[in-house]
Parts: structure tokens; C-alpha cells; sequence
């Protein structure tokens, strides 16, 4: 189980116009490939890639100025997209052929190779931990980890599109133009789930096609109690929903209809309830000259957004964050 406290934030940077150099930054941080170059002027080649790591989520800013790169990938290590900014290009799969333009969400194989050409692009990219994903498409579809597969490289339709470059873009903000060297453990888990919640929303997968799964059958209250227990004792760390599961002797999906039958909340709806609770004690409790800001408390227990924070606390309480802190 992770630790709470601050998540460190590795940044790099490559800028340069070796091809070459490029290329390996990309095997490196992305995923293995071979790759060819188109160049009229050495000269004008301007090259970046940057990145920013938290806690296996990475997101990043690729930037390939005054060549063509063409490139023969492996299937990706992770689930990983890339929001077009500029220019355009093409990818190829054995489902898929499709060229691509600024404002176009790509979402780059994980189960089989592809081949890509662009020139004059950038993207902003986003990779999340295999585990993240897996474990939200089985708390909310009820999917086995060995069922889950994206199945096309673009997203549902242009409003989910738009949607998800959105949340790439928030992302990106947050990780990579900021230039931060640690966050909250719960901002970043929060921004993983994010994450991994926008891939499976927006990105065909055998998570909104695979039949029904039964109901796990009779969960019983106990079991529940020792699970929400376990979400109290544990508010200020960032457990998944699969610990939580594991300590009350539950599967995820046996948990999740066992807390709807409960408390008519889903286990991260009840989690976030609990720290919504934290968070209003810290407010009361918080003094003058203290240093405990409405913002600085909604970081402290997750929230990324604090016009979210705000709207979430204003439903559960009644009033808004500012009037509790000034009680």
C-alpha cells in the first residue's frame, strides 16, 4: 500500500535536433520502435520531448518541428493517447487505417504493433498504469482484468473527443506545464483515477461490449462495515478500491454492489464522502494566520479542482468551504 505524504514528480526534458536522440528519448520513456527520417534541412529540425512521471501516471509534450518521422511501434507497455495540437499524420493498425489533424485524440495500441508518419506535430500525451485502469473497468463494469482490451484508436465521437482532450489537457497542466516536483498522494491518485476514468468513458473498449456479468450474489453487512471501516482508518492514504476489497475479503465487484445495497454509494463515491467529512473538520477547525486555506485543504484530501471541491462540499454540507472556515 502507498504511503500518504507527497508523491515526487520526475520532469525531464529533451530538446535537440538529433533525430536520433529523439528516438531513443522515445524507446526509453515511451515504447520501442524503429524509426526513419525525412529531413530538407538539418538546420531546422527542432525537436522536445518533456515529461512528467507521477506515481506511474506520465504525461507529456512531444514536439517534432522540420522533419517527417516514420516509425514501426511495438504494442505500447501501457494504456497511452496523444492529443494531436498540431499538425497531422497517419497511423495504421490491423483494424484501422486513419490519418490524423490537429484537435484528434489517438489512442496508441497496447495489444498489437502500429506504424505512424507525422511531420510538423505536437502532442500532448498521457500514460496510465495498466493496474489503474484494470481495477476501475472492474469496480464500475465488472470486468476481468484479462477482458479489458481498447479496440480503435479514436474515441467514441467527437463530443467525447473533445471531452477527453479536455481532461488531457487539465492533466497536462497540472503535471507537466507547472513544472511541480511533488504533489499530495491523494491529488495523485485522484489524477490517476481521472485518468484511467477517461480512457474507459471515451475509448471503445470490451468494457462497454463484453455481456453482462451476473451479480456477485448476497454480500453480507458485516463485510461491508469491515470494508467502509477500512476506508475511515485509511482516508488520508491513497488506497485503491482493490485493497479496500481485499481487506474486507470481498472482490471489487462482490464490494461495489454490497456498498449500492448499503449506502446507495459506490465504494469511491463513500470514500470521497469520508474525506469530504476530513475536510470540513480541518475547515472548522482551521484559525487565522494558520496557513489553512480553503485551497490547501481541498489538496490535502484530493481534489485537483477546487471549484469541484467547492461544488462537491456545498452539495454534502449545505454552505459552501469559505463559510465553514470563517465560523
Amino acid at each position: 500500500m502507498a504511503e500518504a505524504g507527497l508523491t515526487t514528480v520526475e520532469q525531464t526534458l529533451l530538446h535537440t535536433q538529433d533525430v536520433e536522440r529523439i528516438a531513443e528519448s522515445l524507446r526509453q520513456q515511451y515504447v520501442g520502435h524503429t524509426a526513419t527520417f525525412r529531413c530538407a534541412d538539418p538546420a531546422a529540425v527542432d525537436g522536445q520531448v518533456r515529461t512528467a512521471t507521477a506515481a506511474g501516471l506520465m504525461a507529456g509534450w512531444l514536439w517534432f518541428g522540420g522533419f517527417e518521422y516514420t516509425c514501426q511501434l511495438d504494442p505500447f507497455p501501457a494504456p497511452t493517447t496523444a492529443t494531436v495540437l498540431q499538425g497531422s499524420g497517419h497511423i495504421r493498425t490491423s483494424r484501422e487505417d486513419r490519418r490524423f489533424t490537429a484537435g484528434d485524440v489517438i489512442m496508441v495500441p497496447a495489444d498489437q504493433p502500429s506504424a505512424a508518419t507525422m511531420a510538423d506535430t505536437g502532442y500532448a500525451t498521457l500514460q496510465v498504469p495498466w493496474a489503474a485502469v484494470h481495477s476501475l473497468a472492474e469496480e464500475h463494469f465488472g470486468i476481468p482484468a484479462g477482458l479489458l482490451r481498447f479496440e480503435s484508436t479514436a474515441p467514441l465521437s467527437a463530443a467525447h473527443q473533445k471531452i477527453y482532450a479536455d481532461t488531457s489537457r487539465f492533466i497536462y497542466e497540472h503535471l507537466v506545464a507547472s513544472q511541480i516536483t511533488g504533489m499530495n498522494a491523494l491529488m495523485a491518485d485522484s489524477m490517476i483515477r481521472l485518468a484511467a476514468a477517461a480512457m474507459l468513458e471515451h475509448i471503445p473498449s470490451t468494457a462497454l461490449t463484453v455481456p453482462y456479468i451476473r451479480d456477485p450474489g448476497w454480500v453480507t453487512p458485516a463485510s461491508v462495515q469491515q470494508a467502509a471501516a477500512f476506508i475511515h482508518a485509511h482516508a488520508d492514504q491513497p488506497v485503491t478500491v482493490a485493497e479496500i476489497a481485499a481487506a474486507a475479503g470481498l472482490t471489487v465487484r462482490a464490494m461495489r454492489c454490497g456498498f449500492l445495497s448499503c449506502y446507495n454509494l459506490t465504494p469511491a463515491q463513500y470514500q470521497r464522502q469520508v474525506r469530504l467529512e476530513r475536510a470540513y473538520l480541518d475547515l472548522h477547525m482551521a484559525r487565522p494566520g494558520d496557513g489553512a486555506s480553503v485551497a490547501a485543504i481541498a489538496r490535502k484530501w484530493g481534489w485537483l479542482s477546487p471549484s469541484r471541491f467547492a461544488a462537491a462540499y456545498r452539495q454534502r454540507f449545505g454552505v459552501s468551504p469559505g463559510h465553514t472556515r470563517r465560523l
